[in-house]
């Protein structure tokens, strides 16, 4: 299967926040739980998580994912993977034009990090966007606002 590139035009993904505690087992760690939606088309571009380790499980639909240099993958329902701090999140897309994908995201990160990240930008704070990518997503960020 050919490995789509990302496409600065394609719909951004929703991201909420589901649950954020601070581990009691550890003096400075906090996990989050984000639920990721994909409208069809849609896609992130490629990014790191500060640092975060990041386990993810597919809800609905499929989504294309490639992490680092390793080959592209199809997430189907059930299906999960895990980033290690510092992975790089090459490819995230919904692997349908036509439907919805969700995934769940959980993420352990230090604890003043993750809340200046929260407290700065909402859940997207914790989307670390490749430098490449960076001016046309402000700006496509940007044009969104002015629509709305």
């Amino acid at each position: 299967m050919q490995e789509p590139t990302y496409d600065p035009n394609a719909p951004f993904p929703s991201l909420s926040i589901v649950y954020k505690y601070a581990l009691r087992n550890t003096t400075d760690k906090s996990i989050v739980g984000l639920k990721v939606t994909f409208p069809p088309g849609a896609a992130t571009p490629p990014h790191t998580h500060h640092g975060a380790s990041v386990a993810v499980t597919v809800l609905s639909g499929s989504v294309f994912n490639k992490m680092n240099d390793e080959p592209m993958t199809v997430e189907k329902v059930g299906g999960s993977f895990y980033e290690a701090p510092g992975c790089r999140h090459r490819i995230s897309a919904n692997a349908s034009e036509t439907e919805e994908a969700a995934i769940f995201a959980v993420l352990v990160l230090e604890t003043e990090k993750m809340d200046s990240l929260i407290e700065a930008q909402g859940p997207m704070g914790l989307v670390l966007i490749d430098e490449e990518y960076q001016a046309a997503v402000a700006e496509r960020m940007k044009a969104l606002a002015g629509g709305q």
